[in-house]
């Protein structure tokens, strides 16, 4: 896995020739967290991926060709990272559109 940064994102990336048109975006203010769904995640099929290096709350963009394995994410995430918030898939032309989700509207995998 190749890691780059500048100011803003931390970037992750496996060589491959995936056709990308979305993402599925993880919040959290730990990003510990984050990084360990990566590593998870690149072992099962992924290959794109960015965290925001942020103040509080970080968001991992995990890029994906479609939305087809957003259940997938959810049920392995859901009791195993407290901390984190899921808000399933997002499409590039809702990025491209200026679409942006609030805060609010995010799926928590777990609340304590």
């Amino acid at each position: 896995m190749n890691v780059t940064q500048d100011e803003n994102w931390i970037y992750f990336n496996n060589p491959s020739a995936d056709y990308i048109t979305g993402k599925y975006l993880f919040f959290s203010a730990d990003l510990e967290y984050l990084k360990d769904i990566i590593k998870v995640e690149f072992s099962n099929g992924f290959n794109h991926a960015k965290i925001s290096k942020t103040e509080g709350d970080h968001v991992l963009c995990l890029y994906y060709k479609d939305d087809s394995r957003k259940k997938e994410l959810a049920d392995r995430y859901l009791s195993k990272y407290p901390f984190v918030s899921y808000r399933y898939w997002k499409s590039d032309d809702d990025t491209l559109s200026g679409i942006y989700s609030e805060r609010g509207k995010k799926y928590a995998i777990r609340k304590n």
